[in-house]
């Protein structure tokens, strides 16, 4: 069977220093690449551009569909003005990764969302989101230490596709992040909580391969959830292959 191809979107590094600041290059995580290849498909990293010709051409011919983290997103797409809390915003990488979304399911291709790829597929599903984090997330979501340690646990629903991949209704995950799920978007159900009620996890209802992950299965290498959920996403794409 033919090895799959599976996009990962892109963003922009910018020199802050060197011969060259202020130059920018295109780039994702490694961990995203290396988790992609040890689950058995070839990366393709889709770098940011605004040519939705180019874009549709480029979708065309994966097999599957990672959305990767980055910036906040902008509040203007969900219908609220900035506060106080609200990180470095890039729209225009908001309008290309929910292209990059819309392309993808216009050919039924698996898609996965991770950290801010979970949110921006909550915003395109007409979802909300919560700037900050409010009061009720009593657990630390912004670990500041080793990427991949685990450091919360998340309650899955045990009628949900995750647990069906995982066999386990608790799992523990890492944790990166100030933004989190505040209104569901249509189409989409969570299936994972961490215990201060805070989305982790959603899948499409729909649409035949659709899983979004606040935490960051990606950084996870080498873990059984890491490649529990990269296998299932891998595997989906080489029937599309």
């Amino acid at each position: 069977m033919k090895q799959p191809l599976i996009g990962i979107s892109g963003s922009h590094m910018i020199d802050q220093g060197g011969p060259f600041p202020g130059y920018k290059r295109s780039y994702v995580n490694d961990d995203y690449v290396q988790s992609v290849l040890e689950a058995g498909g070839i990366p393709v990293i889709i770098p940011f551009q605004e040519d939705e010709a180019t874009l549709k051409a480029l979708v065309e011919r994966l097999d599957g569909l990672i959305l990767s983290g980055g910036h906040d997103i902008a509040p203007q797409f969900y219908g609220e003005e900035p506060e106080r809390g609200l990180g470095a915003i890039w729209p225009e990488r908001d309008i290309f990764d929910m292209r990059l979304l819309a392309y993808a399911k216009e050919y039924k291709l698996p898609i996965m969302g991770i950290c801010r790829g979970h949110q921006i597929i909550n915003v395109a599903h007409k979802g909300s989101l919560y700037q900050d984090l409010p009061a009720f997330a009593t657990i630390k979501h912004s670990q500041n230490q080793t990427a991949g340690l685990p450091t919360h646990s998340m309650v899955i629903e045990k009628d949900s596709k995750l647990f069906g991949i995982l066999d386990s209704d608790t799992v523990m995950v890492n944790s990166h992040h100030h933004q989190i799920v505040k209104e569901v978007g249509e189409g989409l159900r969570v299936v994972g909580r961490a215990k201060d009620t805070v989305v982790e996890a959603m899948e499409g209802i729909d649409y035949p391969y659709l899983r979004t992950y606040q935490f960051h299965p990606e950084m996870m290498r080498h873990t059984e959830l890491n490649a529990a959920i990269f296998k299932d996403f891998v595997e989906a794409a080489k029937k599309e292959a």
